[in-house]
Formats: C-alpha cells, sequence, structure tokens
C-alpha cells in the first residue's frame, strides 16, 4: 500500500497556530501580572482592622501543636471559649498558622500571600468564563474586570478577609472540575477533586454550601453530561427526568454538606446563632435596598470604606423599599428578556447567562440574612467578592455579542478590546489608590467615619485608633458620640472603660467596665481589670468575685491568677495567693512581675506580717492596657 503524505501546510498556517498558542499562555499571564502589580502596594502595609485580634495577639496560631483544636472550635474560641460563634473555619485557622510559620509577625508576608491568593482567583475566573464564553478575549475581559475591580480592596488588602479569597478559589475549582467531570475521560478523579475542594471551601467559610446548588444548576442548565448544547431528541425528555438527572448529579456534593452540617452543629453547639434579633418582616424589607447598594458597587464602586451607613428598613418607604425594588425588577426583567433572545440566536451563550445569573443570587443569599451579623453591619465590600464573579461572566458574554469577534487573528480582536483596557487601566488605578485607605489603622478607620458617620462601629473604630496615636481625649469623644447612639455598644463601653483605668479614674473604669460585663460576658479580660479597679478602690470581695469570674470565662487567660493572686493578697489570704501565682508561673515561667510578687508573698508568710493595704500590688496591672 503506497503511503500516504501529510497535506501541504498553507502559507500562514503554523504561524497563526503559534500565535494562537502564545495569545493562549500571554494573555493570562499578562491579566494576572496586572492584578499583582495593582495590589503591589499593599506589601508595605502592616497589621490593620482585625489583625491585631486574629493574628498579633492570637496565641493559637503560634504552634502547630494547636492544629487539631481549628477543627473543634470556632475562631473566636482562643480568647472567648464560651461564645456561642458562627464562624467555623477550620482551613482559615490552618492558614493563619502557615503564615505565622512562614512570616512570624512580619505583615509583607501576610500581604504577598492574600495578593497571591486573589491572583489565584483572577485566573480561575478566567477560566471559568474561557470555559463558559468559549472566547479568550471575552474571558480576558472579565479576568481584568475581576482581578482589578475596586470593590476587591477589603478582601486582598485587609489580611483577615483572606477567608474571601481563600473559599472563592475553592468553590471555583470545584465547579471547573466538576465540568471536567462530565466530559470524556477520567470522570471518577475529577469528581473526587470537585468534592475534595468543595469540603475545602466549606472549612475556610460557610459560603461553601451554595455548591451543590451551583452544581445542580449547571447540570439543569447544560443537559447531558457533555456539557455541550443538546441534540433534538434530548430536548424532549421529560422534565421530572431532567430534575432527577440534576438532583443526582448533586448528590454527592450534599452528601459532603451534610457531613460538614454534622460536625458544625457538634463543634458549635447548634447550626447558627442569632447575633442581632429582627422581626422577619424588618428583614425582608431591608433586603431591597442592601442589594440595590451591593448593584451600585459593582457597577461604580466609589465611596468604598469598611463600614457604611446601611439602616435597617422596618416600613416600605419610597426610598429604601419601593424603588429599589422596582430597580431590582427591572434588572431581573432585562436579563429574562436577554436570555430569551440570546437563546434563539447563541443556545451555548443564553447558558452561559442562566449559570451567571444563578451564581449571582445563590451566592448573594447567604450575606441577606442579617440576624446572623454584627447589629448595623450588614453590608462589606467583602461580601460581593464571591457574588461579583456572576457579573463578571455576564459582562463577559454581553462584550462576546456586542463585538461578535471569533477571529483567530490578534487585531481585531485586541482593537475589540480597547474600551477594556481602557476600563482595566481606570480600575487599576482606582484599586491601587483604593487600598492605600488600608494602610494602618487611623487612614482606614478616618475614611471610615467620614463615609458612614452614623456607624457607632465606625465611630468605635476610629476611636481606638486614635488612641493608639495617644489622642485618649479625642478617643473619649468618640466612644461618647458612639454610645449616645447606641448605650449597650460593648466595644465602646470596654474601650472608654480601659481608657479610663489608664488614666486613673477608677470610679468611672469601674462603671464602664460594669457595662461591659453586662453587655458582653464572654469576655475575660474585662472581667479582669474590672477586678483590679474595684482593687484600686478598696472594693476587695467584689475583686475577688470579678477576677474569679474572669478565669471562668477563659481559664488560660494571660496574667489571669496573677491577678486573684493580688487581690487575695490585699484580703490576706496568703497561702491562696501564693498558689495563685504560682499557677500563673507554671503557664507563664517568664513573668518577671509574679516572680516578684511571689517572692513577696512568700516573704510575708515567713514573716507574718501586716496585711498590705488593697492599693499595694495593684498600681502595676498584671496585664498591658488595650
Amino acid at each position: 500500500m503506497q503511503a500516504q503524505h501529510a497535506p501541504p501546510q498553507l502559507e500562514g498556517q503554523g504561524d497563526l497556530v503559534d500565535e494562537s498558542r502564545a495569545v493562549h499562555v500571554l494573555l493570562p499571564a499578562a491579566i494576572l501580572a496586572v492584578t499583582f502589580l495593582a495590589y503591589a502596594g499593599t506589601l508595605a502595609f502592616g497589621f490593620v482592622f482585625d489583625d491585631h485580634v486574629l493574628i498579633v495577639a492570637n496565641d493559637s496560631i503560634r504552634s502547630w501543636h494547636y492544629f487539631p483544636s481549628y477543627f473543634t472550635s470556632h475562631i473566636w474560641s482562643y480568647r472567648y471559649p464560651h461564645l456561642l460563634a458562627n464562624y467555623y473555619r477550620p482551613f482559615f485557622l490552618t492558614w493563619l498558622r502557615l503564615n505565622d510559620a512562614l512570616f512570624g509577625l512580619h505583615p509583607w508576608g501576610w500581604h504577598l500571600t492574600s495578593v497571591l491568593t486573589h491572583v489565584g482567583v483572577t485566573y480561575l475566573v478566567y477560566c471559568l468564563c474561557f470555559r463558559l464564553a468559549e472566547d479568550r478575549w471575552a474571558a480576558a475581559a472579565g479576568g481584568l474586570i475581576f482581578g482589578l475591580h475596586p470593590v476587591h480592596t477589603e478582601a486582598v488588602a485587609d489580611i483577615t478577609s483572606i477567608q474571601e479569597p481563600l473559599s472563592t478559589l475553592f468553590i471555583l475549582g470545584a465547579i471547573l472540575a466538576f465540568r471536567r467531570s462530565r466530559e470524556r475521560g477520567p470522570r471518577f478523579w475529577w469528581l473526587t477533586a470537585s468534592l475534595l475542594l468543595t469540603a475545602a471551601a466549606l472549612f475556610s467559610k460557610e459560603s461553601g454550601m451554595i455548591l451543590p446548588i451551583l452544581v445542580g444548576g449547571y447540570a439543569w442548565i447544560y443537559g447531558g453530561r457533555s456539557g455541550r448544547e443538546v441534540v433534538p431528541g434530548e430536548r424532549a425528555i421529560h422534565f421530572s427526568q431532567r430534575v432527577r438527572s440534576a438532583l443526582g448529579e448533586s448528590i454527592p456534593f450534599w452528601a459532603v454538606i451534610l457531613i460538614y452540617v454534622l460536625l458544625r452543629i457538634r463543634v458549635l453547639t447548634g447550626f447558627a446563632h442569632v447575633i442581632t434579633p429582627l422581626p422577619l418582616s424588618m428583614e425582608i424589607l431591608t433586603i431591597p435596598s442592601v442589594l440595590l447598594f451591593y448593584l451600585r458597587l459593582l457597577v461604580w464602586p466609589s465611596g468604598l470604606s469598611c463600614y457604611y451607613d446601611t439602616p435597617y428598613v422596618s416600613t416600605p418607604g419610597w426610598n429604601d423599599f419601593i424603588l429599589p425594588s422596582a430597580v431590582l425588577a427591572m434588572v431581573g426583567v432585562g436579563l429574562a428578556l436577554w436570555y430569551g433572545r440570546t437563546r434563539r440566536s447563541a443556545p451555548e451563550e443564553a447558558k452561559a447567562i442562566a449559570f451567571a445569573s444563578l451564581w449571582l443570587v445563590i451566592t448573594l443569599l447567604p450575606v441577606l440574612n442579617f440576624r446572623f451579623l454584627p447589629e448595623g453591619e450588614i453590608a462589606h465590600d467583602r461580601y460581593v467578592y464571591l457574588p461579583s464573579v456572576g457579573i463578571v461572566i455576564l459582562v463577559a458574554i454581553a462584550l462576546c455579542q456586542v463585538t461578535a469577534i471569533r477571529a483567530t487573528s490578534f487585531v481585531k480582536p485586541a482593537g475589540a478590546l480597547l474600551p477594556v483596557l481602557a476600563l482595566s487601566g481606570v480600575m487599576g488605578y482606582a484599586t491601587a489608590r483604593q487600598s492605600l485607605f488600608w494602610s494602618d489603622d487611623l487612614t482606614l478607620n478616618y475614611r471610615a467615619h467620614k463615609i458612614a458617620p452614623h456607624n457607632v462601629s465606625a465611630t468605635t473604630s476610629l476611636g481606638a485608633a486614635v488612641a493608639e496615636r495617644g489622642m485618649d481625649g479625642t478617643a473619649m469623644a468618640l466612644y461618647q458620640q458612639a454610645l449616645a447612639i447606641r448605650p449597650h455598644l460593648w466595644r465602646a463601653n470596654l474601650n472608654l472603660a480601659y481608657l479610663y483605668y489608664g488614666h486613673g479614674n477608677y470610679p468611672e473604669a469601674m462603671h464602664f467596665f460594669a457595662r461591659a460585663c453586662t453587655d458582653n460576658p464572654s469576655d475575660g479580660d474585662q472581667f479582669l481589670y474590672f477586678g483590679m479597679a474595684l482593687l484600686h478602690m478598696g472594693r476587695i470581695s467584689e475583686a475577688e468575685k470579678a477576677v474569679r469570674s474572669a478565669l471562668v470565662v477563659r481559664p488560660r487567660g494571660k496574667a489571669y491568677h496573677l491577678g486573684l493572686g493580688m487581690v487575695l493578697r490585699a484580703e490576706g489570704k496568703l497561702p491562696e495567693a501564693r498558689q495563685e501565682i504560682a499557677a500563673e508561673l507554671a503557664a507563664d515561667p517568664q513573668n518577671a512581675q509574679a516572680r516578684i510578687l511571689q517572692q513577696e508573698v512568700i516573704r510575708q508568710i515567713q514573716t507574718q506580717g501586716a496585711k498590705p493595704s488593697a492599693n499595694q500590688w495593684s498600681d502595676t496591672p498584671p496585664v498591658e492596657i488595650k
């Protein structure tokens, strides 16, 4: 048999193939590089916001000895072991431990891993857009917009907000792996990878619970396992059969969710705990205004802040309910009309529109249950990090339709991307500028108070920031301003008490410590300092009760046994005081204050000296003022 010769290569065909491959590699690489550069400035920033509590003062991330406890407690348990919290996120704590092992308390490394995680998420967004739109230029537009969108600044520049990029990374990975499992090839391994990524997403943040719905929705929208347009015979499949098929493909994911929920209930003693009791009617009436607020952030991200004035809605007024509801309804109708028109001309693009819309709606639902959020903090930029993926896909599809370009050459699609490149330039500049507000606590909270002057959390945070700079008078005024709006705001009462204590005004300190202990009895430090204030005022028996309460709330609290030893010594209970001081030294052998006090107590026991005054040894608190 005569051998067959390969067909001659057309002139220029090899150049087109090489160019296509180069673009396929260089395009996402350029997007990721630009995204990294937009956030590169954050590497010079320090620890801000919750970083001080969850990183700097968190002893549980200093050693791998604590690693098993990450899976058996909530993220605040190291400080508030009796607090009924809703945050079961062992992979987040593991992430903190890994960063601490690598970088210690050098914030540049923590910021670097946050930026790199966002870059990784951006790449997966590019991949998802490419798989759905089947156009690398539309995917490039989606990747650029996601990577450079200013609304993501909080999720990237705030180190402890890594929970958002981390969970989103796993969710996107799970969806992409599930999609691969529906194609020809090693389906079992891709499905297994998707299920493992689902578990990782759940252990990073609760938002991973939406994955079975996304998986089922994808299976429903894309029909056959190939993920392609179904043939005419497949369109005639009975409705119930298609529902069963979608549910069947999501069952393994529901099984993962069930295991997670049972573990969560066991660890948190309940699935979730109400933080802010609200009437159901108020929750429902507030949803439209918050959704419209998020839509505005995604479309026009100006005036960004870590806090906002987003009040609860109790009556269906025009500005806060009727108008937002009407705008949202128009957006929904517009999406439906767009889908219907696209379905007739480009069925695959219509499927992408449907899936992106499902993604947007489903991922927003968890952040609309306001009862599980702190009072007054019902809107944050980081809450739209995951939902923005849906918006990005919709934008990519829209650009795909507007340009209507499927050419393989480089020039025409690149020319069509010029408006996107211009927009990306503006967004990149805005992101780099917006990230500057996260450089330090004073800058961050000054802006927050300026953007949201009626938000008591913003006012209290600014008070803490100025107190760190030694401006105690200004801090006191800010705390009082917050308390005038909400008298039982725990953090304002507690911080004001610490300031009064530091200035030696023990009656005022005692007053605000008492209010703080009543408002939130889960913090041990406040009971310790409440006891020290009482000790200064000579109310020794009450001081003993307060410090013992601190040990009940947080048995391993730093210097708690030392504080109790001080009180017992003042009461003349020298053997008990010696025992408590010994307990402190057993936990912290380097505590010089405890060592000196131990020697004094031993000497006093040996000489059977007179009972010390209430103020002796109480001039120096057992732990540093907050």
